[in-house]
């Protein structure tokens, strides 16, 4: 057998299952790429990118710690119907105003979910806001172990649809929103 090239390792990185299997670990992995163009200037997304209870869907982020709307900032995504413990945790790695804002995704023990970034892009006074999600949801070994890599596969494809769905949604919202505002 011979051994894998670099272009081999990532070649099954980017696959998705196979690189669950390859780091005997299996995970469904989410990458989402949507966008939406605004009639508006960044300066005026700009609040409702730092702030997205406003027109995101789902869960809340509430501020939890470290130092107020600068990298570090860390919210704990909660329903707001109900008690409990945060569903995960977001902290704001990358803050460069009314251009990108990058989130890392953790859950409550710490391990890390994935990155979510926001990018604004100005042109003739209309912005594209770009929304690009990396995360993965490991599975338990229980979990995996009833698992095909074909159900597998279809999980990922099914969040990928479902997901896909709402953050384009999400972004139009955000258009409707900040084009209201004038």
């Amino acid at each position: 057998m011979t051994k894998p090239t670099v272009t081999g390792i990532l070649i099954l990185m980017l696959s998705g299952t196979v690189s669950s299997v390859a780091q005997e670990r299996v995970a469904i992995n989410l990458i989402t790429h949507s966008q939406v163009e605004i009639a508006r200037q960044p300066t005026a997304i700009w609040p409702r990118i730092v702030d997205p209870s406003g027109w995101k869907q789902g869960l809340r982020l509430v501020r939890h710690a470290g130092p107020q709307g600068k990298a570090g900032e860390v919210f704990a995504a909660v329903d707001p119907a109900k008690a409990g413990p945060p569903a995960f945790f977001a902290e704001n790695v990358e803050l460069v105003p009314n251009q990108r804002r990058t989130i890392k995704l953790t859950s409550p023990s710490g391990t890390l979910i994935g990155f979510a970034t926001w990018t604004l892009q100005e042109a003739g006074g209309r912005t594209v806001v770009a929304y690009d999600v990396y995360s993965e949801t490991l599975l338990t070994p229980d979990q995996a172990k009833g698992m095909s890599a074909q159900a597998i596969a279809a999980q990922a494809r099914e969040g990928y649809a479902t997901n896909k769905k709402r953050f384009d949604a999400e972004l139009l919202a955000l258009k409707r929103l900040v084009e209201s505002e004038r």
